[in-house]
């Protein structure tokens, strides 16, 4: 009985391995995929503005393509942080307006619930 459980968790164990290496293969090849398709867009970019490959020219527009991706999602992360912080704010502001209107009068519907 107990060879018969180690041995059907050996194999268990066997297959999550396997299960988890191929998942890590997939996740890889997807993302080699995206990031072979973004350079085909970029090159496509920089051939439709007269560089052809191998030249320093679409080096540097290559690059360029790059720099401008990684900028917008640079962009994109603090825009991201300065709404956060807005709506931070808004929440304090909001409290402390509560807070006073409960202080000139407690009999407030709003500030019986706390």
């Amino acid at each position: 009985m107990l060879r018969l459980v180690a041995s059907k968790r050996a194999a268990l164990v066997s297959v999550g391995i396997v299960t988890m290496l191929c998942m890590g293969f997939v996740g890889d090849e997807a993302s080699a995929q995206g990031w072979n398709r973004k350079q085909r867009e970029d090159a496509r970019t920089c051939e439709s503005f007269g560089n052809r490959y191998g030249t320093p020219a679409f080096s540097d527009c290559m690059l360029a393509q790059q720099h401008r991706r990684d900028t917008k999602q640079l962009r994109s992360i603090e825009e991201t942080e300065r709404l956060s912080q807005i709506a931070k704010d808004g929440q304090i502001m909001a409290e402390r307006a509560r807070q006073q209107r409960c202080e000139r009068n407690p009999d407030r519907r709003e500030c019986r619930r706390r």
